[in-house]
């Protein structure tokens, strides 16, 4: 996105009708946030080519490309609206569901949710951040200069075993993007036992950074859903080690930790040795932003909510409809 113009400004209410600023929007997204040719995207919406590049160019005469795309119609407002209502929520920022090869949803949401980061931060914050490919996504997307005098805080253990773990580690990234100084807990983010986990906690370094985190000002987070896809790509979990937790009621991953449709942190071995903070710590941070979609992923997110872990939600459009049908 770095050498593609910026795509944002806000048509809400404007415009001819719904249906073309939806047009403008949903063509703006395939080009600048999907990266699809303008012959690919003709033949995704079945127009030509010449359309879609005289919707391009509408959309930047009109403002809709500037900094992201601001959705124009009012179905991703009311979506909103909903979502705050249903989980009493601060706000919440509704995405489009659209994705290609190239760019999977998470990937999506994280460069959404970086435009609208780039709106809530302020000068002097501290920013403590989890882990995972959407946060991934949305550090390497932010612009430099959001903010200044910023710090950044890692949540989780941050010492990876593995050169696949790199690609979801996000502290480091987004501390470079914004130019501020970047906090690590310096140990793994799955312990081998317990006692090592407890050794490693008492250490004052330690003890340091996770105060630090409870005390940020905004957290960045994301969770893992049915397939926990990220912790398990990266060899943070095994194969059998999933399975035991799905048995014992598991259906996601929040902060490294397993837990169950109440939102609640289960019994399983693995959460006394994860290493950094948990759900029960981040509950005086006064903006909790959850980053996170997909249909794999309602279920905990949907838990999430309901236990108030989160004061802010960025997901895409079909999780929106999900989460606001859910019983």
């Amino acid at each position: 996105m770095s050498n593609a113009p910026r795509v944002g400004g806000n048509l809400r209410g404007k415009g001819p009708s719904s249906a073309a600023n939806e047009m403008l929007a949903r063509v703006s997204h395939l080009y600048y946030i999907l990266g699809l040719t303008q012959v690919e995207i003709a033949e995704r919406l079945k127009i030509t080519r010449f359309k879609v590049h005289r919707l391009l160019a509408q959309a930047r005469e009109s403002g809709m490309v500037r900094v992201r795309i601001n959705l124009p119609f009012a179905e991703w407002l009311e979506l909103e609206a909903a979502l705050i209502r249903r989980y009493g929520l601060a706000a919440a920022y509704v995405c489009p569901s659209e994705t290609s090869a190239q760019t999977p949803l998470s990937a999506v949401i994280g460069q959404y949710a970086a435009t609208i980061l780039a709106n809530l931060l302020r000068d002097g914050q501290t920013v403590t951040i989890s882990w995972g490919s959407t946060l991934r996504a949305m550090a390497t997307t932010m612009e430099a200069g959001t903010a200044q005098n910023l710090s950044v805080v890692s949540m989780i253990g941050s010492l990876a075993t593995r050169s696949c773990q790199d690609k979801y580690e996000a502290a480091s990234v987004l501390a470079d993007r914004l130019g501020a100084e970047c906090f690590y807990l310096p140990g793994p983010i799955l312990c081998d036992s317990v006692a090592a986990k407890q050794a490693i906690h008492g250490q004052p370094a330690v003890q340091s950074v996770l105060e630090r985190a409870r005390r940020a000002d905004v957290a960045l987070m994301s969770l893992g859903g049915t397939h926990m896809s990220s912790i398990r790509q990266a060899g943070v979990i095994s194969d059998s080690m999933y399975h035991a937790a799905m048995e014992a009621g598991a259906i996601g991953n929040f902060l490294g930790r397993f837990i169950n449709a109440q939102g609640a942190v289960i019994e399983h071995p693995m959460n006394g040795r994860c290493l950094g903070v948990g759900p029960e710590d981040i509950g005086g941070i006064a903006t909790r932003i959850l980053c996170a979609g997909g249909p794999h992923k309602v279920a905990a997110i949907g838990a999430v909510l309901r236990r108030k872990s989160v004061t802010v939600l960025i997901t895409d459009k079909a999780t929106a409809r999900s989460l606001i049908e859910q019983p």
